[in-house]
């Protein structure tokens, strides 16, 4: 049973800290913290693709639709009705945890993928510097004529791709996985998490939109796409979808130029 703490209370810091840690993790708090990113992507990418004879989309988002028939009806909002259904779902079933619901939870969650998605920029960087250099592409990234698609295409990777890939990808195989090798579970999540990085990877490089085929950039990813997987399974969808929105927010307007000069 999950125990309740209020702003009042004396309860030790440490058990403070559990409780937050124990509770974000949860899919509930997956559910709710996805919601912000799932509003401002579909809002926005309606408004930066007004006028365009294509609409330009995250392609994890295209593939998702893509499951969903439409029925005559938008895409959008038949998606947004699966993704409350499910989400209510989610938290009939974790009732029972007696899951906390702190003001402040929202904050320090976003204040922890902050955190993870700078260290993740130079712990990525720190391991492909031998093939390029992502801090250097960031910096050119900033100069793309239209920054506000990037931002809300940044918050639709944030929530899409780490829906596709951690949630459905490398969750679903982590627990197929687990029930055909019981007994090497933490191996079984190793493995998953490894074939959900090169798989993140390489859909970077597929189709028309897909970038043009180059050692560096792919070994980045997939690093990259380790890490997110890592985050993922320790800490939960809420503060990976958001680290990953995040960093990708922290690209597009050159942030990390911005740290590499000081």
């Amino acid at each position: 049973m999950t125990e309740e703490f209020s702003s009042t209370s004396e309860t030790p810091v440490v058990g403070v800290f559990e409780s937050y840690f124990r509770t974000t993790r949860t899919a509930t708090w997956g559910f709710f913290m996805a919601l912000p990113l799932l509003l401002l992507y579909e809002i926005g990418i309606v408004w930066v693709n007004r006028g365009n004879a294509e609409e330009v989309r995250i392609v994890a988002d295209i593939w998702l639709k893509d499951l969903i028939p439409s029925f005559g009806l938008a895409h959008e909002l038949i998606l947004f009705g699966v993704v409350l259904v499910v989400g209510m779902l989610i938290v009939a079933i974790e009732w029972k945890k007696k899951i906390r619901f702190h003001s402040k939870y929202p904050g320090f969650v976003i204040l922890e993928s902050t955190v993870y998605a700078i260290l993740f920029a130079f712990i990525v960087s720190g391991f492909t510097h031998w093939l390029m250099s992502p801090m250097m592409s960031a910096q050119e990234v900033q100069h793309e004529p239209n920054l506000v698609m990037q931002l809300v295409l940044s918050l639709g990777a944030g929530l899409y791709e780490e829906l596709f890939f951690r949630v459905l990808l490398v969750g679903g195989l982590a627990f197929v996985l687990q029930l055909a090798f019981p007994k090497a579970k933490v191996l079984m999540y190793i493995l998953a998490a490894v074939i959900g990085a090169i798989a993140f990877s390489a859909m970077h490089h597929l189709g028309n939109m897909g970038d043009s085929w180059e050692l560096g950039v792919f070994v980045y990813r997939a690093i990259g796409g380790l890490i997110f997987n890592a985050v993922f399974l320790i800490r939960g969808f809420a503060v990976v979808a958001w680290a990953h929105a995040i960093y990708d927010v922290m690209v597009f307007t050159g942030f990390f130029s911005l740290l590499q000069g000081v």
